[in-house]
């Protein structure tokens, strides 16, 4: 239908919820809106801000630590670059707010995005944002570590004396 806004369902540590945040394409930045990067630098408290998975972490964190919430914009599925920008946006550089991941997101993928340290994910419609839960909750526990659990099970399991 033309004309017609395109709706979203996020979903949230594990749950569909509604979205008090809007994505905007440009500034000015303001409370309750996330912005682009270029536009959100004299953004005020309360501005969310997104950048595009290709960009380089070290030049963008030490600006966006502030935000409530940092949106990724992942171009394509195949595009994992997000991924790492995300992990080390949380590992490195301490970022506690809100992780979003938008843009080309397979519900498939969402389990691997979520062990990097998204914990929010903007999908097309209800029925990928409940693949997308079941995707994240279907393993327990995973032999690799991640930012979820730093510590892979064998560093974890008690030795018998």
């Amino acid at each position: 239908m033309r004309g017609r806004p395109r709706r979203f369902v996020l979903v949230k540590d594990c749950a569909i919820i509604a979205d008090e945040w809007t994505l905007v394409g440009e500034g000015p930045a303001r409370p309750g809106l996330i912005a682009p990067l270029d536009a959100w630098f004299d953004a005020p408290d309360g501005a969310g801000v997104w950048v595009d998975g290709s960009a380089e972490v070290e030049e963008v964190a030490p600006r966006v630590l502030g935000a409530p919430v940092v949106a990724v914009h992942f171009p394509a599925f195949a595009d994992g670059r997000g991924l790492s920008f995300g992990r080390l946006l949380r590992e490195r550089y301490g970022y506690g707010g809100e992780l979003r991941a938008f843009g080309e997101i397979v519900p498939d993928l969402t389990e691997y995005m979520h062990r990097c340290g998204f914990d929010a994910f903007v999908l097309a419609d209800r029925r990928q944002a409940e693949v997308a839960i079941a995707c994240i909750q279907r393993m327990s526990d995973h032999y690799q570590g991640s930012f979820r659990q730093p510590r892979p099970p064998y560093l974890r399991t008690a030795v018998c004396a």
